[in-house]
């Protein structure tokens, strides 16, 4: 039987916890992706971009203390995350804009599918070069 700290340390339970603090990541960037929508009139697109921003500031918090408990000084880690995430962002804003703009698919429905399609690069980026 695993102890709690080698559970986290194993690659399902530092996914487990991926996927815990991109929930919380994810909410953030839907939630601002929403406000900005609905009450900032901003073009869906637009808004999907910068809710991705608002969600990896709260990504790069959660993954670096809590998912991966890196051990990367914060300035190497800053740099890798902020180049995976330039990346994930642009692959996100453009699967959505195909989605949304060009497929005619609701923004709310673009976004959860962007974001499944994104999420297990995320996790591969994260784990192996990002916080390890």
């Amino acid at each position: 039987m695993q102890t709690s700290s080698q559970w986290r340390n194993s690659h399902i339970g530092k996914f487990g916890l991926y996927i815990a603090s991109g929930l919380l990541s994810t909410g953030s960037h839907y939630v601002a992706m929403f406000a900005m929508i609905k009450a900032g009139g901003i073009e869906p697109t637009a808004a999907s971009a910068l809710g991705f921003c608002v969600g990896a500031l709260v990504k790069y918090i959660l993954n670096y203390f809590l998912a991966f408990r890196s051990t990367q000084p914060h300035r190497a880690a800053t740099i890798r995350f902020v180049a995976a995430t330039g990346a994930l962002l642009g692959l996100n804003t453009a699967i959505f804009w195909v989605l949304q703009s060009g497929v005619g698919v609701h923004y709310a429905a673009a976004q959860l599918i962007a974001t499944g399609l994104v999420v297990p690069i995320g996790y591969v980026v994260s784990r192996y070069w990002v916080f390890e």
